[in-house]
């Protein structure tokens, strides 16, 4: 369940980005190995704390929207904030076994969605999950190595019904560096993570979501 909320996460952080060198292929039993450590890594994982600047491209914008995000996981449950360039939180996610709680501040309003009703947690960012026969079911998997020792893992879907065009994810001795995402649409985010701390000590005081009392509470989906 760990992984799937993380999955949930990506809804919020999507990303791009051109024809970019990504370095050259790693292929066979060096890609086997490489997805076998990244998956060791990510079953170890208990808690994460991590800090990041968001880059949104819209087709329709000129210049990129940019905010700032931090979240903290503990067990099954992760709350994550999003704060715009002045210092406004644009957005508050807490997610657990049961719902997905998003918070809208400016809008004053709180939208609840109910795992149930859902059915199915979304699959947005499959590289987080912790066995790689699973992305290589549903994607095209390659594995690139650049001259500065960064790996980029990309993720095509084989579904071409999925409005999703390719992922990445950046990592250097297994750290996260950066998630890449394009979609069909034309929208494009890069989101730079500059802090990514696994098992580290947070409180449940971290994790509570806390909205005002005068909140306006919706549930999309009934």
């Amino acid at each position: 369940m760990r992984l799937g909320i993380l999955l949930v996460l990506a809804v919020f952080l999507v990303s791009s980005a051109g024809a970019e060198d990504l370095g050259n292929p790693v292929t066979g039993e060096a890609q086997t190995a490489f997805l076998t450590t990244w998956g060791e890594r990510l079953r170890s994982m208990r808690s994460l704390h991590m800090v990041f600047t968001q880059e949104k491209q819209l087709r329709l914008l000129r210049q990129a929207l940019v905010t700032q995000g931090e979240l903290w996981l503990k067990g099954e449950t992760l709350l994550y904030v999003l704060t715009n360039t002045a210092g406004e939180k644009e957005l508050t996610v807490r997610l657990d076994k049961q719902t997905i709680k998003t918070y809208y501040p400016l809008l004053n309003t709180l939208e609840v969605i109910d795992f149930q009703t859902m059915g199915t947690l979304p699959q947005a960012l499959p590289f987080w999950h912790a066995e790689p026969e699973v992305l290589t079911r549903d994607y095209e998997v390659a594995l690139f190595l650049d001259a500065t020792g960064l790996y980029t893992l990309r993720l095509v879907p084989k579904d071409t019904r999925v409005p999703l065009q390719e992922i990445r994810l950046g990592l250097r001795d297994f750290q996260p560096q950066e998630v890449v995402q394009v979609e069909k649409n034309g929208t494009h985010v890069r989101m730079h993570i500059t802090t990514f701390t696994m098992n580290p000590e947070v409180s449940e005081a971290q994790i509570e979501l806390q909205v005002p009392a005068e909140t306006k509470v919706v549930h999309p989906l009934k």
